[in-house]
């Protein structure tokens, strides 16, 4: 390959890193068993959490770029939490924390979600704490996180939480 070729091929490589997707560092890369996720998120002492989303979903989208860049949300969430994706059409075979197997859609369909993006996280035995659909603004993220983290689900619904702590 002569220089001029090599050159725009740089480029070429360089503009499509630009333009890729952007990090979220509390993503974990999942083999979509999800027993296995919680057990390592209990052992780092993180809660764990799905995203449910779909392709094409604007506000799944808008969650990726602006909540989740937010570098509040970035810094708290990746201390806290294992964040695990869901395509609610998804194929792929998943291993629910029960053990049993089932498809991402049928998994999806089990926990009533139709709809994206929608988050659900859960406490260290696994149990749902909170479902929150729709996009979530990076400050009303941080304090569902708070209501999961310092234990707020134990004695009071996320929306009283919620509206006690709006502007804190």
């Amino acid at each position: 390959m002569n220089h001029v070729a090599k050159y725009f091929w740089l480029i070429f490589l360089t503009s499509l890193l630009a333009f890729s997707a952007e990090s979220i560092p509390f993503l974990k890369p999942s083999f979509l068993n999800l027993k296995e996720d919680l057990e390592e998120a209990k052992k780092e002492n993180k809660f764990l959490f799905i995203m449910f989303h779909q392709e094409g979903c604007p506000f799944c989208d808008k969650m990726r770029k602006v909540t989740f860049q937010d570098k509040r949300v970035q810094e708290y969430f990746t201390k806290y939490f294992y964040m695990v994706e869901i395509d609610i059409k998804g194929a792929n075979e998943l291993v629910d924390l029960d053990g049993k197997k089932l498809t991402e859609r049928q998994f999806s369909l089990k926990h009533g979600v139709r709809l994206t993006p929608v988050l659900m996280f859960f406490d260290q035995e696994g149990k749902v704490v909170a479902k929150v659909p729709g996009y979530i603004e990076p400050q009303e993220f941080i304090l569902i996180g708070r209501y999961v983290v310092e234990g707020h689900y134990k004695n009071k619904n996320l929306v009283q939480f919620l509206r006690e702590n709006k502007g804190r």
